[in-house]
């Protein structure tokens, strides 16, 4: 039992030790990089000892590249990173300190300056304009808004809009009463003498009474001797309305404004790459050997733990599997005390019965304890026990048993 303990413990500290070591020499990442050298001219990095202080940045990052190439020049290998940043971002906080990637160890080298880019962004705006008017004439409202219209805002964006025609639009400001004076003629003919009481007091026109307010008379024939007279009335009334005294005129202007901002400097940092020599690694090697060690000194404990005894019960002649157990070779004992008021079936592993030929396997029973002597048969069968039986000597039940039914 100690050594199958041991061999349980070897094993389980052999796969333990194999899953502890093996993270620690995962390969180091590949990136991948395009094969293309950049150029352009060259931005002086101050010496380390002359190089000025760098103002504080706190609360940003350091940038991400743009664009990361890879380019072998006469033998040398050089990596080139490019950046682009604000115009008042100093360039030396892109250099990194040495690293080693692909192989290789990579120090810096010197910065390329790219571009510089004036900075400015835009956005699209519109913004209305009123005017009031006399008048709702739509040409002359459209010249009194004017074509153009300045913009500005508190976030500093400025630009001028142009009108849009179709967005105008006319609304009445206030009406105002007036007054004014309606008249009309009436000519009355063929009258005997000047009578006014000949002439209406009043008369209609577009629903409005209109008042006499004086006759001319005409003589018809001589002056000196008139066949009649005509009078000509004139009537007069004064009626009153209301007119609109303004107008106010709406129109959208639209255009792009602009807001100055600081500008962009792209730069490439390069970094020149020596390759790294790494001795022969013995430890994958190691590894393999340990694995494979673990694996045999498994097997061999799991061949060891294996069971070789298969129990059966026997019920009116019916085996009805009881269990399976391993039985020692060096200490063949089987203990079948559990089992009562059925007979038993043994089967025997063959290596089982071939390493114990000739020998016997001690039984216990549940009343009387057995010897079975091994010749060779794979099964063997013993009759149910009963209390009775207690008394019979052991060497009578040693002697009625041996041998069993072949294989």
């Amino acid at each position: 039992m100690k050594q199958k303990k041991w061999l349980f413990r070897a094993a389980s500290g052999m796969v333990a030790t194999i899953l502890l070591t093996l993270p620690a020499y995962a390969a180091e990442p590949n990136i991948t990089i395009t094969d293309n050298a950049p150029s352009g001219g060259i931005y002086q990095l101050q010496p380390e000892a002359e190089k000025a202080p760098v103002p504080s940045q706190k609360g940003t990052t350091t940038p991400y590249p743009i664009d990361i190439q890879l380019s072998e020049q006469s033998g040398r290998s050089f990596l080139y990173k490019t950046y682009t940043v604000a115009a008042d971002y100093a360039p030396d906080q892109l250099v990194e300190d040495p690293f080693s990637q692909g192989g290789y160890r990579f120090r810096f080298s010197e910065i390329i300056q790219r571009d510089s880019t004036p900075g400015s962004t835009g956005k699209p705006v519109s913004q209305t304009k009123s005017v009031e008017s006399a008048t709702d004439d739509r040409a002359a409202l459209l010249a009194l808004l004017g074509d153009k219209l300045p913009y500005s805002d508190a976030d500093g964006y400025e630009g001028e809009l142009s009108l849009v025609p179709e967005s105008l639009s006319v609304t009445e400001t206030g009406k105002e009463p007036y007054s004014y004076t309606v008249t009309d003629t009436k000519y009355i003919e063929d009258l005997e003498n000047k009578d006014w009481a000949l002439i209406p007091k009043t008369t209609q026109k577009n629903g409005l009474t209109l008042a006499l307010q004086d006759v001319d008379w005409q003589t018809e024939g001589y002056n000196d001797d008139p066949t009649g007279y005509t009078a000509i009335a004139k009537y007069s009334a004064v009626a009153s309305g209301t007119k609109t005294s303004g107008y106010l005129a709406t129109a959208t202007f639209t255009g792009e404004a602009v807001k100055q901002t600081a500008g962009k400097n792209t730069y490439t940092i390069v970094y020149e790459g020596e390759q790294i020599v790494v001795p022969f690694n013995f430890v994958p090697f190691i590894i393999a050997g340990v694995v494979v060690a673990g694996c045999i000194v498994a097997a061999v404990v799991l061949w060891r733990l294996r069971r070789n005894v298969t129990i059966y019960t026997l019920q009116q002649g019916v085996p009805e599997l009881y269990a399976k157990v391993r039985v020692s070779p060096k200490n063949p004992v089987l203990d079948l005390s559990r089992i009562t008021d059925a007979g038993v079936r043994l089967v025997f592993d063959k290596r089982f019965v071939k390493s114990l030929y000739d020998q016997k396997v001690f039984v216990i029973g549940r009343f009387t304890n057995y010897r079975i002597n091994i010749t060779g048969s794979l099964v063997q069968e013993l009759p149910a026990q009963q209390k009775e039986e207690a008394s019979a000597s052991q060497e009578e039940n040693t002697s009625s048993f041996d041998g069993g039914e072949g294989a």
